[in-house]
Formats: C-alpha cells, sequence, structure tokens
C-alpha cells in the first residue's frame, strides 16, 4: 500500500511541524456569530452568495464540520430539492436526474471538482479536509459550465497550497470499528511555486447490517485511501497554472438494500430464468447456511441472511486536472482540463437468502406423452417404461449479481470571460469532452452445473443465466456564452445561448440462458434430465430501429449476441434573466433557461428499442434574497418546469410480447418552493434552515406494462385497453409524480459558542432533518414508496485559542432511526401481497476527530 507509505510519512511531518508553528498561528477566532458572507464562484466570477442572481446553496468547510456534513447524502438533507441514492448512485434536483445507470444514459445533474466536469460523484463526498467549498445549483447550467446539464450542477472546490508553510493532520475514531487518517503539508518551493501533499486513510471494518447466517456484517464497512498532489505556479506575471493529481483505492462491503417483506416462494418468482431459491424453504432436505427459515428483514430491517458476501472494489483510480490562466488587462483566457479513469467491481448476492441447495420435486401428474410432445424427456414415462433412470432434479439456487466499470474520460474547456469595471461582463467558451466505458452486468448462478453447459449451444463457464455488456464512446462538444449588462446601478440583464452536440458509439452484446422455465423442459416433469437451453435468439431484437447500426451476430464460441449502437444529437439551449438590486442587501431575479440532455442508448439488452432521444426542459424561476441587517438573511424560488422527453427505461406491449424499452415520456411539469435562511438573534447563537416543497405530474404517457404488477391489479393503477393472452395488462402513466421527487423535506440547525477565555472557544450544533414519504419508481406505487423519516444529530467542536487544535465530536442519527432513499417492489404470488426492498441508509454512528494545524 503505498499510498498509506507516503501518508504515514505526511502524518509524521505534519505533527513535527509544530515546531515552527509560531510563524504561522492564526488570530484568536472572533466569537461572535455574523451571517456568513460566502464568495462562491457559481457564475464564474468570485461573488457573494447572496448577490448572484441563481438558486444556489454553498457549504464551507466549517459549516460542514459544525453541522456534520460527509457525504453527498448529507448534503441532501439541508440543501433543497437535492435528492441523492446512494444505494445507486443517482443524484436528482427538483425531480430531474438519471433514472438507470444503464451504459449510454446521461447524468441529468453535472458533478464538477474544481469546475472541471467529473461523471463521478465521489468528489462530492470527499471529506472537507480537502475540500474548500461545495456549491449546489438549482436549474439548467449550460451557458457558464463545460459539460451540459439538464437539472442542476454540483461543484466541488479543493483547498488550494497556501503561501506560508503549513501542516494539518487529522485522526478520527468512531462506533462500527471505525478510524481514519488525513495529513497534510502545504508552502511555497520558491518565490512562484506553491505545492501541496496529502493524504487519508479509512477503515470501518464493522457493517451497519448484520448477516444471521454468519456472514461478515455489511453496509457501510470498507477500507479506502487517498493521495493528491498540487502544484500551484505563477509562471510569469501574467500566466498561472495549478494542477492536480490524486489517485484512490478502496475496497468495500457496501450493502445498500434489504427486503422488508416475506420472501416470494413462488417456484419462478416473476421475470425468473432459473428457480426461486426460497422455494426451497418449502422443500424437505434442503441445505442453508445459518438458521433463519423466514426473512429476517421483515421484522428488523436491518438484519439480513445470504450465503454470499457483498464486495466491491476501486481499483486503477486516477485523476489529472490543471487549469491554466492569462490574465490579459481586461481578459483572462482560461483552459480547464482534466483526466479520470477507474475500475469499479462488485459483486453481491441476487436471491436475498441463505438457501444453498434443495430438491425440487416431481410432478407424478405430468402426462408423459404431452411432455414427450414438446421435446422434452419425462421421468414418469421413462420410470415406467425403462426403469427407474432419473430422479428428481437438485437445484443449487445461489443467484449472485455481478457488475463491473472500466470507465475514462477526458475533459478540455476554454473560456475567455472579461474582467473588467464597465456595465458588461461576459464570457465565451468551447468545450470537448471524449469517454470510453466498458460496462458488465453478470446475473450468475455458477452453482447450478446445468447452467454451465447450456444443452446443445456454447459452454459457459462463468455460469450467467443473463449476461449483458456494453462498450460505448461519448463524445461531447459545445460552444457557449453568456452576457451581463447592467442596465441600470440596479438592474442587470442576462442572455446566454450554447449550442451542443454529442455523439455516442459502440456495441452491445447479451446471453440468456433459462433453467426449467420453457414448456416441455420443466423441472416437475424432466427432474435431474432438465437442461439449461440457451434462449438468447429467441430474446433479441433482430429488427431495424434508430440507433441500430448492424445487425445481431451470436458467437458460436461465446454464445453472445451481439450487434452495433450508432447516433448523434444536437440542441441549442440558452438562458435569459433579469436581476434588480434596489438596495445593498436585497436582490430580486427572474430566470428562464432551456435544458438540454442528449439522447442515449439502453445498452445490453438488444432490445427492439435500443435508444432514446434527447430531453429538453423550459425551467422558469423568480427569487428574491433579502438581508435585514447583520442578523437575518432570508433567500426564496419559486420555479415551473415544463419537461419534455425524460428518458425513463419501461416495458410496452408490441404485438402482444412484453418489450423493454428505453422511452421518452412526452410532457411533464413540475413545480415548487425552496426557502432557506441564516438568523444570529444573538451574539453566539446562529439558526439555519431550509425547506422544500416540490411537485410533480406526468401530463401524456401512454400505454406499458408495470413489471413489478403486469396485471394491474394494486390500487393506484390505470389499465387502458386490453390485456395480451399472458394477461400483462398496459397502464397509463397521466397523473404520476416523477420519481425521486421529494414532496417536502425542512432541514434546521442550531449552533451556539461558547467562550471559554484562555481555554478557546466551544461551539454546540444540533440538526433536525425531515423528508416527505417519496415515489422512487414511475409507477407510483406502494411498493416503490418510502416513508417519511427524520433525523437528528448532535455535534460539538472545540477550537484551541490559535487554533492550532480542534476536536469534534458528534452523534449522526441520535434516535438511531431508519431513513431509506430508495425502494423498489414487485406483487408476490405465494405467500400473496408485495414484497419490498428498500434502500438503507446509515444507523447512529459517534465518532470523535482530533485536528492538528500547524
Amino acid at each position: 500500500m503505498k499510498q498509506i507509505a507516503i501518508l504515514a510519512a505526511a502524518s509524521t511531518i505534519a505533527i513535527v511541524a509544530s515546531g515552527q508553528a509560531s510563524a504561522q498561528e492564526q488570530n484568536e477566532p472572533d466569537q461572535v456569530k455574523k451571517l456568513d458572507q460566502v464568495t462562491v464562484t457559481a457564475v464564474k466570477r468570485e461573488q457573494d452568495l447572496n448577490d448572484v442572481p441563481v438558486s444556489v446553496t454553498a457549504y464551507t468547510a466549517d459549516i460542514r464540520q459544525e453541522l456534520a456534513l460527509e457525504t453527498l447524502s448529507d448534503f441532501a438533507r439541508f440543501t433543497p430539492s437535492l435528492a441523492f441514492s446512494a444505494g445507486d448512485d443517482r443524484v436528482f434536483i427538483r425531480g430531474v436526474g438519471r433514472q438507470t445507470n444503464t451504459n449510454g444514459s446521461d447524468p441529468g445533474i453535472a458533478t464538477y471538482s474544481d469546475g472541471i466536469y467529473d461523471s463521478s460523484t465521489s468528489a462530492v463526498s470527499r471529506s472537507d479536509f480537502f475540500v474548500e467549498r461545495v456549491e449546489v445549483l438549482r436549474g439548467p447550467q449550460g451557458t457558464l459550465y463545460g459539460r451540459n446539464s439538464i437539472g442542476g450542477a454540483i461543484n466541488v472546490i479543493s483547498k488550494r497550497p497556501t503561501d506560508e508553510f503549513s501542516a494539518d493532520a487529522r485522526f478520527t475514531v468512531g462506533n462500527f470499528d471505525t478510524k481514519a487518517v488525513e495529513a497534510s503539508i502545504s508552502g511555497a518551493l520558491s518565490q512562484r511555486v506553491r505545492a501541496k501533499l496529502g493524504g487519508s486513510y479509512r477503515n470501518q471494518d464493522e457493517g451497519y447490517f448484520d448477516n444471521v447466517a454468519g456472514g461478515p456484517s455489511e453496509a457501510g464497512a470498507n477500507e479506502s485511501s487517498y493521495l493528491e498532489l498540487q502544484l500551484d505556479a505563477d509562471v510569469t506575471d501574467t500566466l498561472s497554472v495549478w494542477f492536480k493529481a490524486d489517485t484512490t483505492d478502496a475496497t468495500f462491503r457496501n450493502r445498500t438494500t434489504n427486503l422488508a417483506s416475506p420472501y416470494d416462494m413462488f417456484p419462478f418468482p416473476s421475470g425468473y430464468l432459473t428457480p426461486g431459491a426460497a422455494f426451497g424453504y418449502l422443500t424437505p432436505g434442503y441445505t442453508q447456511e445459518g438458521a433463519a427459515t423466514s426473512n429476517p428483514g421483515a421484522s428488523d430491517i436491518r438484519k439480513f441472511s445470504v450465503d454470499t458476501p457483498t464486495r466491491s472494489e476501486m481499483s486503477d483510480a486516477y485523476g489529472l486536472a490543471t487549469i491554466a490562466t492569462w490574465s490579459l488587462p481586461t481578459i483572462d483566457i482560461k483552459y480547464m482540463g482534466g483526466y479520470r479513469t477507474y475500475n469499479y467491481d462488485s459483486m453481491r448476492d441476487d436471491d436475498g437468502t441463505s438457501v444453498t441447495s434443495y430438491t425440487y420435486p416431481l410432478d407424478p401428474a405430468n402426462i408423459a406423452a404431452g411432455e414427450v410432445l414438446t421435446g422434452g424427456p419425462n421421468c414418469q414415462w421413462l420410470i415406467e417404461n425403462i426403469g427407474p433412470v432419473c430422479s428428481a432434479a437438485t437445484i443449487y439456487p445461489s443467484r449472485t449479481f455481478g457488475y463491473i466499470e472500466d470507465r475514462s474520460f477526458w475533459s478540455h474547456e476554454v473560456t475567455a470571460q472579461s474582467t473588467g469595471e464597465g456595465d458588461v461582463w461576459w464570457i465565451v467558451g468551447a468545450y470537448a469532452y471524449e469517454e470510453d466505458f466498458h460496462q458488465e452486468s453478470h446475473f450468475g448462478n455458477n452453482a447450478q452445473p446445468q447452467i454451465l453447459a447450456p444443452l446443445a449451444a456454447a459452454a459457459n463457464p462463468d455460469g450467467d443465466y443473463v449476461t449483458a455488456l456494453s462498450e460505448l464512446k461519448t463524445e461531447s462538444y459545445a460552444l457557449f456564452g453568456q452576457v451581463d449588462y447592467d442596465v441600470t446601478d440596479t438592474v442587470t440583464l442576462t442572455g446566454g445561448l450554447r449550442y451542443s452536440m454529442d455523439d455516442k458509439s459502440g456495441s452491445e452484446m447479451l446471453r440468456v440462458i433459462g433453467y426449467g422455465v420453457v414448456p416441455g423442459f420443466s423441472l416437475g416433469g424432466s427432474g435431474s434430465f432438465t437442461p439449461a437451453l440457451d434462449l438468447t435468439a429467441a430474446s433479441v431484437s433482430y429488427a431495424s430501429a434508430q440507433g441500430v447500426a448492424s445487425d445481431v451476430t451470436i458467437d458460436p464460441v461465446t454464445g453472445l449476441a451481439r450487434r452495433q449502437l450508432d447516433n448523434s444529437w444536437n440542441s441549442l439551449s440558452g438562458v435569459a434573466g433579469v436581476q434588480w438590486r434596489p438596495t445593498d442587501d436585497t436582490n430580486y431575479f427572474f430566470r428562464y433557461s432551456r435544458g438540454y440532455k442528449s439522447g442515449g442508448f439502453n445498452a445490453g439488452g438488444i432490445s427492439q428499442y435500443p435508444q432514446t432521444d434527447e430531453e429538453l426542459l423550459d425551467a422558469y424561476e423568480v427569487g428574491v434574497k433579502k438581508g435585514f441587517g447583520d442578523t437575518l438573511q432570508l433567500n426564496a424560488t419559486a420555479y415551473f418546469y415544463s419537461y419534455d422527453g425524460l428518458q425513463v427505461p419501461l416495458d410496452v406491449q408490441e404485438n402482444g410480447i412484453r418489450l423493454t424499452r428505453f422511452f421518452n415520456i412526452e410532457e411533464s411539469r413540475a413545480q415548487g418552493l425552496e426557502l432557506e435562511a441564516q438568523w444570529t438573534p444573538a451574539d453566539d447563537l446562529r439558526f439555519l434552515f431550509s425547506y422544500a416543497y416540490n411537485d410533480s405530474e406526468v401530463r401524456d404517457a401512454c400505454c406499458f406494462v408495470d413489471v413489478a404488477d403486469p396485471l394491474a391489479l394494486q390500487p393506484g393503477a390505470k389499465p387502458v385497453g386490453a390485456a395480451d393472452l399472458s394477461g400483462n395488462q398496459p397502464q397509463s402513466l397521466e397523473g404520476q409524480m416523477l420519481p425521486r421527487t421529494v414532496p417536502n423535506k425542512f432541514g434546521l440547525n442550531a449552533s451556539y459558542d461558547v467562550p471559554l477565555d484562555v481555554y478557546g472557544d466551544l461551539t454546540v450544533s444540533a440538526n433536525f432533518s425531515w423528508l416527505d414519504e417519496t415515489y422512487h419508481g414511475i409507477f407510483n406505487r406502494s411498493y416503490t414508496q418510502t416513508p417519511s423519516y427524520e433525523q437528528v444529530d448532535l455535534i460539538a467542536v472545540w477550537t484551541s485559542p490559535e487554533d492550532k487544535y480542534r476536536v469534534v465530536g458528534y452523534v449522526k442519527n441520535l434516535a438511531d432511526e431508519q431513513g431509506f432513499d430508495g425502494a423498489t417492489g414487485a406483487v408476490s404470488l405465494l405467500p400473496a401481497g408485495v414484497t419490498q426492498t428498500y434502500y438503507l441508509t446509515a444507523p447512529r454512528t459517534i465518532g470523535v476527530q482530533l485536528q492538528l494545524h500547524f
């Protein structure tokens, strides 16, 4: 672990450097709380947060410590209209985001690290030890930022190298056997060059949820290291260059979901291509790990029982970023570029039980001739006519899901912007992005011998019953510009345009194998003679369609079906607005913006409709930011969205056949109100408050099958037309709320400074957050809805008089409430009812952190 060795050295330097601390001691901190004057770069120039005509929330490193904000999930609790599901890594703002992580689909919320586009969200959750500020911008962001963003942007700004020598270290311990160390050194290498070296190591041995089958605990358990090097140079009096290189290595036991319902004990639950695992509990002689015969999560959501532990690994993760600025008398010309590559490999249990084997009962009532006529031998017929040559099939139902991402991307942006003091400020820019993304999904059952050797087909050594692979290259280019014109001393007009061009090309591969699901080869009739059958040729679409660039071919060696995908999209988008500032502490603004998200592919399924068209969003916002002296700041925004083309993977009926299509919802709308307040009623007391009301509705979308309720029997179903021969009933989506639109949410923080005179300063802080019940699927049903929940945190921060030492103690989720950030489900056939799986947040966590600064 090379990174750990370097980190240990940096930690030692940081501690030894205390002898030099006297020259760099900071002034005694002001013990009077004031309204925070946060400087942001949300509009590509430094301005006070309350002066910008944009809906933006910013968190400095100090605020993050006082509120104990560590992850993107924490930011979502206190940021109006921001929602994040850690379980499937999806970000939404005002109900706009990405409905699927399938290769070929772009995110709806763009994330940036130091203004450079980053397709990963990991930088947002990086420790405030490395991050100076996090800015969350709501609404389309296209005329100021390089990569287009239809729903919003999150920008993470790093702590830069310092002019004077400084050394910092942090040590954290917490429950669940958590340990972490962070360290950095920074300072001038010469008169013009500054450098910073920093790193961290974190280990959490115990997970948040217990495996009653005897396997390791899961969720939250991880071991990770991070290392970064920064160089900041004034090459000449007019040219400055900043450079950062970083690397990450991590392993996780990152269970994110748990089944909250009884097991579905049907022999073949809906959508299964292999026998269900829980059916084994109804058969004599089954084997399992542990002793649980019913789902422990149904009574305690923090317990589960599986025979395959979850494991994930992030490797070969490297990043480079650079910003070069050439400052002319009235113009800055800037280049911002970055490269990132990583490999992510994960495996999890997919059957949700600890059953390892059982015997599938023979069906004595099966008519021998009927089985023979359909092509399969029948045990009953064989026993009666030949002898006891066959027996009941032994099922090994340990299903797994393996997922691999191998991704690398470049981002390049060149801008020129004015720096003069005149009435006009402008920026123009060009952007280029290139990404290579290899994605693999492996639905496996390699314990079942038949699946390894399907009948009359290519061998299947990995044991996948579904293999879905894709390789896509994305190229994105844009020209953009924006002008702000001060019509008077108080009124500013804004106008901006962007032209975007996107091209995606590559291949997708699929193989499908079924065991016991084909008539004539049933497990009850054929027993141990039941073969696994290659269903690939019958599962793929051979039809021509938008985005399809080749015929389907099937490799006789691997059994994989393959075809090429290729298409391009382009769009003109922009912004127009007016800002009125009648006084220094009053800011009214109106803003119209059009957002665009490229079309894409549902790559990996070789479906009849692999392509989706672009999304377009017309956003209208009106806002006010009002200060009342030095004690109160109120910010409010109301918005209305007209949404065209929301990209959603849905099932559709075509000639009586159910097919998955990556579909554009024709028309939706969303509206809401966002409030933020900061109040300091006394010198040492401060309150922070946020609230958001969000409402959305599908206006026009028909007609689709809900795969979780194919018969449309659940409350809220809206059947349309006749069912097909299988009984699958299409439904209308009209009136459904867009997924991940949180109807109501609010957060409150109260902090109080306790002056300790010569002993420094103590700040005590408390958080309260509440999230409304929320739908996480386009079909608004009980099984896609998470209940409302609340969370209380307590934080204490002691700072020494010279700020050389700081101690932070926290209790997050004080009441140990279970929170939720996602849900999926299905109608269960046995026992009757609905199964529901939740994406879960962390239980109560406790920790203490020592910070050293020299």
